[in-house]
């Protein structure tokens, strides 16, 4: 009999114990427990008709039980994951108490692989245990900066009694999430309680209030799995930021780290840009920025994709190239030279280059190269020093310097007729793919490529990638990232995968985006989101950024 009462006990045990642990599953019930002047009355009822609760079986919610870490990360992640999504983080992680069977397989993957909550040392996640009152103020912290969602200043700052006793690694969320509303301490004693358990009546109220309390700011941070592939990402309108392209140092070949160029733009949303030669840092691809060309690379053109913005603000992916002459006219107006195919703020191949090359200051104050013959223009377009086989070639502030290292078999007249006095113009044809012009001259356009979504579908493939010179190599393989689309509404996302071109292009798909360019990635991948890097900051100096402020 004594065995039989001791089996049943353990049984009652058992279940208690499964009770408090279940998954929080959707349900809109209406709990018998839980009255209708319940403190947490509203709280419980919109998160159940939003199925990120449920209760405990019998109609009832045990508002007064505790939750588990298990629980509640549960809770977070049901307020942002639908079905399908979380079925894509059922999977063996690194925690050995966190096997497959269990309910909150997924929901603790997420969280891990989210930065949402953290393991022990021991390699437990412990989803079982039950959570404390400051562990789920860090993880509502976590969780804010995982969504961008900002914490207002709703309430007074308030010193707890028992302050002292909050963990150091919870003053900062703690302080926030008082600040914001969303958990406070006990209006009777004071107190903050930061080591008690939090019953599921707290649980559920905290993250109402959350929810409700805490929005985003022009933008929407997600991270998630997408094609089983985990991904970072940030939308915005358009419309609602500036952009701009800076380069490092302000110059061509400048290298600067990403945190100096945020401070220094004033970002509030920022992304690593076109890809650069790791030895010169001089950036390969064509950059714009303001209308005006930075640096000019027409290899792989026009198959070669580009970010592009418009005039108008609009941002589109284009695939052109760059043709730009200078034509010499003298004192009279009379046009007596042209050259083609003018390159823009680019070092010499060798000593017999003769390709043309127009420095501006965005080169620098000096050509710092040899030149078999060099025009210096003024802000006005006129000529006002001619050099030959000189070095180090000053460059004027709002003018340029017309230079070529060598001279060509078939010279032409251009550089002999140049004479003080005469007028230089420089103009540009933007030529696209089919060999018409683009219907607008680019504010901003960062070439990198490949393309890799074109009109709502998945565009190309690697024959498409090796035409913009990617290599099947650098395409194919799983490495870190980074994409910009255009979506279908109108609005911006910027991605960060680590995984195959291919795979990313299927992921922008499912992002909504009817166009998407790569840009570069690996470890120049860096992306920040007003005070709060999605990715980075890495400690690899950068040559240009996107930028949104």
């Amino acid at each position: 009999m004594k065995k039989k009462r001791t089996r049943l006990l353990s049984l009652l045990l058992c279940v208690s114990l499964i009770l408090v642990s279940l998954p929080l599953s959707a349900s809109a019930a209406q709990f018998s427990d839980v009255s209708s002047g319940a403190w947490y009355y509203e709280a419980v009822t919109s998160l159940a008709d939003q199925g990120i609760i449920s209760g405990t079986g019998e109609n009832k919610f045990s508002p007064n039980s505790p939750i588990t870490r298990g629980s509640f990360v549960t809770m977070l992640a049901k307020s942002v994951l639908t079905p399908g999504e979380v079925q894509q983080y059922q999977f063996q992680g690194s925690f050995k108490d966190v096997k497959t069977s269990h309910w909150a397989n997924p929901y603790v993957n997420w969280a891990v692989e989210t930065g949402v909550a953290d393991g022990y040392e021991d390699n437990t996640f412990r989803p079982d245990k039950r959570v404390t009152r400051q562990e789920m103020a860090v993880m509502v912290r976590n969780f804010a900066q995982n969504t961008g969602r900002k914490f207002p200043s709703i309430n007074n700052p308030v010193t707890f009694k028992d302050q002292g006793k909050i963990a150091s690694w919870a003053l900062e969320a703690v302080k926030l999430c008082q600040r914001a509303d969303v958990i406070n301490g006990d209006a009777d004693t004071g107190k903050f309680r930061p080591t008690d358990n939090a019953s599921r009546a707290e649980a559920a109220s905290i993250c109402y209030k959350f929810l409700a309390n805490c929005k985003t700011d022009g933008y929407s941070i997600v991270q998630k799995r997408v094609k089983n592939v985990a991904v970072r990402s940030v939308s915005f309108n358009i419309s609602d930021y500036t952009a701009g392209l800076v380069m490092a140092q302000d110059m061509v070949d400048g290298r600067e780290s990403v945190t100096s160029l945020v401070n220094r733009t004033g970002a509030t949303i920022a992304v690593n840009g076109a890809f650069f030669n790791m030895d010169d840092y001089t950036p390969l691809g064509t950059l714009i920025s303001d209308g005006r060309i930075l640096t000019l690379d027409n290899k792989y053109a026009p198959e070669k994709a580009a970010l592009v913005v418009s005039p108008s603000g609009s941002i589109s992916v284009e695939s052109f190239k760059t043709l730009v002459t200078a034509t010499l006219t003298d004192a009279e107006g009379q046009e007596l030279s042209v050259v083609e195919n003018v390159v823009f703020n680019r070092w010499p191949s060798s000593s017999t280059d003769a390709t043309r090359i127009l420095a501006t200051r965005d080169w620098g104050t000096k050509l710092n190269f040899p030149t078999r013959d060099a025009v210096v223009v003024d802000s006005s377009g006129t000529i006002t020093a001619i050099y030959q086989n000189a070095s180090n070639v000053d460059i004027p502030q709002g003018g340029f310097v017309l230079c070529q290292r060598s001279r060509r078999q078939y010279e032409g007249n251009f550089f002999d007729s140049c004479k003080v006095g005469m007028t230089i113009s420089v103009d540009q044809v933007y030529q696209d793919i089919s060999g018409g012009e683009l219907p607008f001259d680019p504010v901003i356009s960062i070439g990198a490529g490949p393309r890799i979504v074109k009109d709502g579908k998945v565009y190309g493939g690697y024959s498409t990638y090796r035409e913009e010179g990617f290599s099947d190599w650098v395409t194919s393989g799983n490495t870190v990232r980074v994409c910009v689309g255009v979506r279908k509404n109108g609005s911006l996302v910027i991605v960060e995968a680590n995984t195959s071109v291919p795979k990313m292009a299927e992921i922008m798909v499912a992002f909504g985006c009817s166009d998407a360019v790569n840009l570069d990635g690996g470890g120049s991948t860096n992306i920040y989101v007003d005070g709060y890097w999605l990715y980075g900051p890495q400690s690899r100096l950068l040559n240009n950024m996107l930028y949104f402020r």
